[in-house]
């Protein structure tokens, strides 16, 4: 399973909170990424958890931040990351109460946790999931192999298969005629 917004606010060495969009943190994280741009949508693929510290945005500028907010939120960023302490010693309203309308997670970085913290928190999940699906599926090419060389024929194979590929499967001869199915 890949890595979400709720992993990040309980992985107890980030020390992360959620000031808004707390509906919205099973959304899966496709990448952590920092940026100061005022606009870095341009540079933004979508499923990114963008971590900023505003040293560019007048963050209690409410227009300024409804604006801003609204685009990552159009551009498919699943959550802000607000580092407290840097240029801010809070998080600023204005950018709470647009997270808020746009129902953008918004969550507090305190200033004793580096971004390179959250950004390996991420890869290292991401990571974890992409291992579990290369074992897993060497995994089934071992148990589909043992199978299709055992001496339970065809409908065990295919009983295997469907279960892996969570679906069915079935075995036609040369004339189109069934020869074993799975599920029945």
């Amino acid at each position: 399973m890949p890595p979400t917004l709720a992993s990040l606010v309980h992985h107890t060495a980030l020390k992360l909170s959620v000031l808004a969009g707390e509906d919205r943190l099973e959304t899966p994280v496709r990448w952590a990424h920092v940026s100061e741009l005022a606009d870095p949508v341009p540079y933004m693929e979508g499923g990114e958890l963008l971590l900023i510290t505003a040293m560019k945005l007048d963050a209690e500028d409410p227009e300024e931040m409804a604006r801003y907010v609204r685009r990552l939120a159009d551009a498919g960023v699943v959550g802000l990351g607000f580092a407290v302490g840097v240029a801010y010693d809070e998080v600023p309203t204005a950018l709470v109460a647009a997270a808020k309308q746009e129902g953008l997670p918004l969550l507090v970085v305190p200033r004793r946790t580096p971004f390179i913290a959250i950004s390996k928190a991420v890869s290292a999940a991401i990571a974890a999931d992409q291992y579990r699906a290369v074992t897993a599926g060497f995994e089934a090419q071992r148990e589909l192999t043992r199978a299709a060389i055992g001496a339970e024929g065809p409908a065990a194979l295919l009983a295997r298969l469907a279960a892996h590929v969570d679906g069915w499967a079935a075995l036609y001869d040369a004339s189109g005629s069934v020869v074993a199915a799975a599920p029945d």
